[in-house]
């Protein structure tokens, strides 16, 4: 059976604007190895879209891009798509990884109570920088790269088949290397370092860490 991957990209403001574009680098890679991918984007990001593909199409890898909070994460203009105690059972036999903030507090937890095989997230605001000036060109932003090429590393990871602790594990190094990098420097950019040891120490892999996509 093929393997499905359902993605969200939502595009309305500045930080989901970078997200969709640096999600969009997962959606190649993952169509390259001749994965079905699911790409919800823009205004498609909604709940009824979402919870649709959930129920019909049963996507084992779920990669949520966008706003967030402790109990749920949002797609376009923040609609809520999954609510902690409303229908995180849809993440039924799911590993996901939510880039979103905050959900891994209490919807991550929720969803491995329902069901879901693992859930990688953060249990507090994901935070990341940018450089102004590539705000139209979010792939050459060498400030946000920084923070979203480690993120990514979790799909790129799960895609090419890691198991669930590895790919987190792996994101963190890349955090933690990227901070040592500018702390060690004398780079302008020095003082992003703390902000990405805050991004690695808040990612949570919670579930089966064994398990693989």
């Amino acid at each position: 059976m093929n393997k499905i991957l359902l993605v969200t990209r939502p595009k309305h403001d500045v930080t989901v604007h970078y997200l969709f574009y640096w999600a969009k680098k997962i959606v190649e890679l993952a169509k390259g190895k001749n994965i079905t991918v699911l790409d919800l984007k823009e205004q498609r990001a909604n709940p009824r879209e979402v919870i649709s593909i959930l129920k019909i199409k049963e996507p084992s890898l779920v990669f949520f891009n966008g706003h967030g909070d402790s109990d749920c994460v949002m797609g376009h203009d923040n609609e809520k798509l999954l609510v902690a105690g409303m229908n995180e059972q849809l993440l039924n036999s799911k590993i996901i990884y939510a880039l979103s903030c905050k959900s891994g507090k209490v919807l991550g937890n929720k969803s491995i109570q329902g069901g879901a095989v693992g859930f990688i997230g953060y249990d507090e605001d994901f935070i990341f920088f940018i450089d102004p000036e590539k705000i139209h060109d979010p792939l050459n932003d060498k400030t946000a790269e920084l923070f979203l090429e480690a993120s990514n590393q979790i799909m790129i990871c799960l895609i090419k088949g890691h198991t669930i602790k590895d790919s987190s594990e792996r994101s963190k190094n890349i955090f933690r290397e990227n901070a040592l990098k500018l702390a060690s420097s004398k780079s302008h950019e020095s003082y992003l370092a703390p902000f990405l040891i805050w991004d690695m120490q808040h990612q949570v892999c919670l579930g089966k860490e064994d398990a693989s996509f």
